[in-house]
């Protein structure tokens, strides 16, 4: 019985790796720049991220994959915030046709997501966009909780 609780709180505690959002917008300079969010099963090792557009390397935070010549010296990708966010910011991104990217996380697992981007529906990069969804929740909630104090 102690066995079959112990594995049972042992697989709560589990956890897989997954990309959790992949978002797109346009810098003020209109650079492609795409945030790809992700869940780790473990602080180490530090997890690698490489985009990629239709099987071609567009950046890599993993020194052996070099960019595709097409995106050589354009592409440029960071992890950011606490480890969990792969940022790439593409310069000279053409608007003529929407194109597939793959967002890439190599850790313990690979997992990847891919999104469609098109590059006149993009809206431009803001504090907003980043982080509005956080905002309205923090205001939806204040004000759900002084409509309760109300009534």
């Amino acid at each position: 019985m102690y066995i079959l609780a112990t594995a049972v709180c042992l697989l709560g505690f589990a956890s897989t790796q997954t990309v959790t959002k992949l978002t797109s917008c346009l810098t003020k300079e209109k650079n492609l720049r795409m945030d790809c969010k992700y869940e780790l099963t473990a602080a180490t090792p530090v997890p690698t991220c490489t985009y990629t557009q239709e099987n071609s390397v567009v950046g890599s935070t993993d020194p052996a994959k070099s960019p595709d010549p097409t995106f050589k010296n354009r592409g440029v990708v960071v992890i950011t915030e606490n480890i969990t966010t792969c940022r790439l910011t593409l310069t000279g991104f053409s608007d003529d046709k929407p194109k597939n990217f793959t967002c890439t996380i190599k850790q313990k697992e690979t997992v990847s997501k891919t999104s469609t981007v098109e590059k006149k529906l993009l809206l431009e990069c803001s504090a907003w966009s980043e982080h509005g969804s956080m905002l309205m929740l923090i205001v939806t909630s204040l004000v759900l909780l002084l409509q309760a104090k109300w009534l």
